[in-house]
């Protein structure tokens, strides 16, 4: 390859000798990978779209350091933001979109960049045993999104991370009831489980902690709050898997409070 481009080059040129030769085709080397001149959003957006991630955040931060007032410098910035993402390096893509943000105020992309910092912030969220900061930071972020564009076409997705938010608050917190009622800290428990009922009550798993909540209210000999749940379960939640089991025990429970009257 290199003695083609040698060849190919006028002797005029190589009269400048081996160094000067030596750029000249490392240049041109490098012209037949990216067609898009050094310094340009297309170079960048080139590298973006065929996976050379590295290569193109390269390239888009020095478009972006050398031209912030091009009107390409927000999207520049927004695809930087987005290759990290690609890349995985969810912190640092929550941090590209926040500069867009601050930076380009008035660029179409702020809305977009503010829910994807959302998206980067949920996404570091790993296994339900892991720390879910990030889950509360995104909520927090979606929350503020809905507020600042109820019109916005990403509202559906933002509802849908919201409840995907709620669910895993849910599960980490049936995950620690599960460790409190091993040690036989069934108030512990029933603490949990109410601020779960206060906070998620638009969960997925809310049939799951009610019945759970039963289950305390029964070993701390809370009868009216174990009634109370199983009437919950029943009234609200007729499909779920719990509510056979919510009907026999509350039946059991009105037919030994008869008994004991």
């Amino acid at each position: 390859m290199v003695n083609r481009i040698a060849a190919a080059v006028p002797a005029r040129r190589r009269a400048l000798g081996g160094a000067g030769l030596g750029v000249l085709i490392m240049l041109i080397g490098c012209g037949l990978h990216n067609p898009h001149p050094v310094g340009s959003f297309e170079r960048g957006a080139y590298y973006a779209e065929r996976g050379n991630n590295l290569e193109a955040i390269q390239a888009l931060e020095s478009f972006t350091r050398h031209h912030p007032t091009d009107s390409l410098a927000a999207e520049a910035q927004y695809l930087k933001g987005e290759t990290y993402m690609k890349m995985a390096e969810f912190p640092l893509a929550a941090v590209e979109f926040q500069i867009l943000r601050k930076d380009y105020p008035v660029s179409e992309r702020v809305p977009d960049a503010h829910f994807m910092e959302g998206e980067a912030y949920l996404a570091q969220v790993g296994k339900v045993e892991r720390d879910i900061t990030g889950a509360h930071q995104a909520r927090l972020h979606f929350v503020r999104f809905m507020e600042e564009y109820p019109d916005s076409p990403h509202i559906p997705a933002v509802q849908a991370r919201l409840q995907e938010i709620s669910d895993l608050m849910v599960r980490k917190r049936l995950s620690q009831v599960k460790v409190y009622r091993q040690l036989g800290r069934h108030q512990a428990v029933a603490m949990a489980l109410d601020d779960v009922l206060r906070y998620e009550a638009n969960s997925v798993l809310i049939d799951e902690v009610i019945w759970e909540r039963a289950r305390t209210a029964r070993k701390l000999d809370d009868d009216a709050t174990a009634a109370e749940m199983y009437q919950r379960l029943i009234d609200g939640y007729p499909e779920s898997r719990f509510t056979d089991r919510a009907r026999r025990d509350l039946a059991d429970l009105r037919e030994r409070q008869e008994q004991e009257a």
